[in-house]
């Protein structure tokens, strides 16, 4: 990181989703670069950017559209069989009644597989990082990034929301601070699978 403030007078380093909370602070450390890390949003089971099942669909790649799966290639469609979502007229999903639906990505699709049908890959979760920011507030982290991309302003103003009410109580006193339950219940209502992970900041990413 440090060769990039000096070459190309960058201020801050945008870290990506599949480092641990260890390897973030030792950056964190070692820089006087700001730090960025991802709080809330989807997770990337590729290598960032590298995405050969998105680019293989679409014909484009991750890295240049910035998206995974563009807007413009997706398609939802209601069938006697169910809701269908399709990338470029590949089906990824199709969900029955009272199912939540969730953005088509390729690698949180639902598969026939051996006889099967499950998420092969990864099921939909959402990264959030609410219980951590004590951590990363101590550890020198100077922002939070959220995703927004792809999503609709409702999603972006319920996120920002609750995320800035937990930035300010955090930075008002660290000791005291603890997740509300109704944080958790709102933004778990936009997350993917309606449902939340640490991810690689308590896990290892392979």
């Amino acid at each position: 990181i440090n060769f990039y403030p000096e070459r190309f007078g960058i201020a801050r380093a945008v870290l990506p989703r599949v480092l641990s909370l260890v390897q973030v602070e030792q950056l964190a450390s070692h820089t006087p670069v700001e730090i960025e890390v991802f709080g809330f949003g989807s997770l990337c089971v590729m290598v960032e950017g590298r995405c050969a099942l998105s680019s293989y669909a679409t014909g484009e790649a991750p890295n240049t559209h910035g998206v995974c799966s563009p807007a413009k290639a997706v398609r939802w469609q209601q069938t006697p069989k169910g809701l269908e979502s399709r990338l470029n007229g590949v089906l990824i999903d199709r969900y029955g009644d009272g199912e939540n639906a969730s953005y088509p990505t390729l690698c949180k699709g639902r598969f026939d597989v051996a006889g099967e049908n499950y998420y092969a890959i990864e099921e939909p979760t959402s990264l959030n990082t609410l219980e951590l920011l004590p951590q990363l507030m101590a550890m020198g982290v100077r922002a939070v990034k959220i995703e927004g991309r792809q999503r609709s302003p409702a999603y972006v103003a319920q996120v920002t929301r609750v995320w800035r009410e937990a930035i300010d109580a955090c930075r008002g006193g660290i000791q005291r601070y603890s997740v509300k339950p109704a944080w958790m219940a709102a933004l778990n209502k936009v997350a993917e699978g309606q449902q939340h992970t640490l991810g690689a900041y308590h896990r290892s990413w392979k």
